[in-house]
């Protein structure tokens, strides 16, 4: 099966094949930029030698040769035209984190993991041979992560790229092994299905799910520099680069630096320097909005009236409600209001889940921990200072990690005989969970100490369900911020109706997954 492929990554491929001065390993260095003529060759290789087991794209040219490639180039007949340019920038985007990740932890060699950083975009392009159309939705959905991807498919075609991928990557067994990941854990609905079990470090397995988290740790990455007002991509990245790769917080930035380096050098070898130029232009300009948390329900407009209160005068605020009911939204807004004494110091987020027993000392104090008093790199107390710390589902810190960080904000900590004693940090908290800290100190399953400590202003936020008055205003701006086009006013008063009768058991997910796929349907309506 050959893909489609790019005009400009082929026309400078056949330049530097023919040019006796570039060596192969330089041509390989540029193909794998094409994800069209990466897979095409790679599905030639392993069905012409039967033997199913070439990975990289160093060792396939090694294999045909500057002569066997250029006729293998010469055969393509299905070209993407500039039309696609931030399709393909995407994809080299995501391979190349995928690369400077895996620099970090050593999963696989550098092809297989470049290869598998851009198998959503395989995908993406089976998509296109299959439903030509889909063209036409392709830029709107690279804003969306795999599993919202393959909801609005499903919904358009009956089938989605993974599942395009499954029935055709016939090999390697690596590549075959990750696409079965992605197979068990994006769910058609939209959702995410979860692990029964985690494989044996020892395992081929173990290898197959690590990649798999490479390659969803640089689709993040890919979304978060092309659109910089997806803030949903930003956390995602790295919310799963802490977790999966215990890289600290403060590396993040400096990671999406490289990526950004890596691809400015990949556009200027096929001579599209303006691409590079234009795509960052967008992350450079792009101005983070003013953040204000609205509300069309008087009850909620009265607590949140004296949450705003209570931030005023320097709490600690904890606010609790069900999965994406803009609980974080929520917390922003209350760092950034005009009343808040830190809105112009830092906000460090800690997304909790993301840590357990050997990586919570380091996240908040730092590499080396707090006992040692030596960092590489600085913690989220240090980082805070002054201004304020984000502890997204706190309840998810393990128990005893939670009486450690009782210490570190009461600055209680072990310190050396002679040494001056560890200062209290100077920093408000805010906090979300899904439960209530309260109730579950209770319950003995949250540190009381802590909870003492933090002597939070507590908040229930409702589901949208729950304030339905809510539900159109919001709808509006996710329309307006993703640019969805669905302005039309017939549909506008059907969308009323929907937005009165829909249970929003995902709340703000169901809202956003189902818009997109109505400005998709739209789209190739059109």
């Amino acid at each position: 099966m050959n893909l489609p492929v790019f005009e400009h990554t082929v026309s400078s491929l056949r330049e530097y094949i023919r040019d006796e001065s570039e060596s192969l390993q330089r041509v390989s260095e540029l193909l794998k930029y094409d994800p069209g003529l990466y897979f095409s060759l790679l599905n030639y290789i392993n069905s012409s030698t039967k033997r199913g087991d070439v990975t990289s794209i160093s060792q396939a040219i090694s294999l045909v040769g500057a002569q066997g490639l250029e006729k293998f180039i010469l055969r393509q007949d299905e070209y993407l035209d500039e039309d696609y340019l931030l399709f393909w920038c995407y994809a080299a985007l995501a391979g190349e984190t995928a690369v400077i990740i895996n620099e970090q932890v050593n999963i696989a060699n550098e092809d297989e993991v470049f290869f598998a950083g851009i198998l959503p975009s395989i995908g993406m392009l089976m998509m296109l041979i299959a439903h030509p159309r889909h063209k036409k939705i392709v830029e709107l959905l690279l804003k969306l992560p795999v599993e919202q991807r393959i909801f609005i498919e499903e919904g358009l075609y009956k089938t989605n790229h993974i599942e395009q991928l499954d029935k055709n990557l016939s090999s390697p067994e690596i590549y075959r092994d990750i696409v079965s990941c992605m197979m068990k854990i994006y769910s058609k609905t939209g959702q995410r299905n979860k692990f029964t079990e985690s494989p044996s470090k020892l395992s081929i397995a173990h290898k197959s799910f690590q990649m798999f988290r490479l390659v969803d740790t640089a689709g993040a990455a890919a979304r978060a520099i092309l659109f910089p007002a997806v803030v949903e991509a930003q956390e995602k990245f790295s919310e799963s680069a802490k977790a999966y790769f215990r890289i600290a917080e403060n590396e993040i930035e400096e990671l999406l630096s490289d990526v950004v380096l890596r691809f400015d050098s990949a556009c200027k070898a096929f001579k599209m320097e303006g691409l590079f130029e234009k795509c960052t232009q967008r992350a450079a300009s792009y101005v983070s909005p003013a953040v204000s948390f609205e509300t069309k329900s008087k009850p909620l407009a009265k607590i949140v009236e004296g949450i705003y209160e209570a931030n005023g005068e320097g709490r600690n605020i904890f606010i609790y409600g069900d999965s994406s009911v803009g609980k974080r939204l929520l917390a922003l807004s209350l760092h950034r209001r005009s009343d808040s004494a830190r809105k112009n110091k830092p906000l460090v987020s800690v997304h909790c889940a993301a840590l357990d027993s050997d990586t919570f000392e380091m996240e908040l104090c730092g590499e080396k921990g707090c006992l040692l008093w030596v960092s590489k790199h600085k913690g989220a107390l240090e980082m805070a200072e002054g201004g304020t710390l984000l502890l997204t589902d706190i309840d998810m810190i393990p128990l005893m990690q939670q009486d450690s960080l009782a210490k570190m904000l009461t600055g209680d900590r072990f310190h050396m005989a002679g040494d001056a004693p560890p200062p209290v940090p100077n920093i408000q908290v805010l906090m979300t969970s899904r439960k209530d800290i309260v109730a579950e100190a209770k319950e003995g399953r949250f540190s009381d100490g802590l909870l003492k400590v933090l002597n939070p202003v507590c908040m229930y936020l409702p589901p949208l369900r729950e304030r339905r008055e809510d539900i159109e205003f919001i709808a509006d701006e996710i329309i307006k911020k993703y640019e969805l086009n669905l302005n039309d006013p017939a549909l506008r008063m059907g969308l009323r109706d929907y937005y009165e009768t829909q249970p929003f058991n995902d709340n703000l997910r169901d809202l956003k997954r189902f818009l997109f796929f109505l400005s998709a349907k739209n789209r190739l309506k059109s």
